[in-house]
């Protein structure tokens, strides 16, 4: 499957969703209300992290992310950005930007398909923009009120345009198989800890090239829907572009801290 059609059936999968209208059926009993729990079509949580320093030493760093979803009988499309941006005495220490628009339908109790697609870009690793397209199977594997843990499977495609004067021994356009995990765990009712990790090991090219992200998490709420966020992000690149003759270091790590919303 190329990347071409991988992208077309993604937008195809995200038009369906968003044109489908959302249908409920009411129970009435004379007049008494259904004791039906109603579903949050839209859900939004967002956080932003800023520090700066002047004087002897001049440094700045900002973070922000968030994630949107949209759900409606058995569909859902989701929404996610995190931006990472540094300077340290008039000199650029971190430019990176990771979004995504995924499209999930429910075809099982506790399983679902998905259609994927990913942007990044990380110019001190030495690339300036990578697209990727995605598709799998995604499985609750637990699903209780405290703890939720989805093991996801599938493959993906890269499409990938390097910093000037870089290279690497991955192609512009390859692909790669994928495996992730996404565990969350309520602390309180509010306070909860989260780890997420994929593995994007290349296939079919000259390359053993793999990715490994994970990203790290504790929020603990200062009200119903302010808290604050600590977090730890590792981006690892098992064969590291080589920029001016010199190798680049296999792995990018973020710590952030802020205010985070949610409703």
């Amino acid at each position: 499957m190329t990347a071409r059609l991988l992208f077309s059936a993604f937008w195809l999968l995200t038009a369906l969703v968003l044109s489908a209208a959302p249908t409920a059926v009411v129970a009435q009993n004379v007049g008494k209300p259904s004791a039906e729990p109603q579903t949050k079509m839209w859900e939004f949580n967002g956080s932003l992290g800023f520090s700066q320093t002047s004087g002897n030493a001049n440094a700045l760093t900002t973070n922000v992310n968030n994630r949107l979803k949209y759900s409606v009988v058995g569909w859902s499309v989701v929404q996610d950005l995190a931006f990472f941006y540094g300077e340290a005495n008039e000199k650029i220490n971190t430019n990176f930007w990771n979004g995504g628009l995924r499209g999930e339908r429910t075809v099982a109790d506790r399983v679902a398909l998905f259609l994927a697609s990913r942007y990044d870009r990380n110019v001190l690793q030495g690339i300036s923009s990578r697209f990727q397209q995605g598709f799998g199977v995604t499985v609750a594997a637990v699903d209780d009120k405290q703890t939720k843990l989805n093991v996801a499977l599938g493959g993906s495609f890269f499409q990938q345009t390097l910093t000037p004067g870089s290279t690497a021994k991955a192609s512009r356009a390859f692909p790669a198989a994928r495996a992730a995990m996404d565990f969350r765990h309520r602390l309180t009712e509010l306070a909860y800890v989260q780890q997420t990790a994929e593995y994007l090991p290349a296939i079919g090219d000259s390359t053993s090239a793999y990715f490994l992200n994970t990203e790290s998490a504790i929020v603990a709420p200062i009200s119903k829907k302010v808290g604050l966020k600590v977090g730890y992000v590792i981006r690892y690149n098992s064969e590291p572009p080589v920029r001016n003759s010199v190798q680049l270091r296999t792995t990018d790590t973020f710590f952030s801290s802020g205010l985070t919303l949610s409703f």
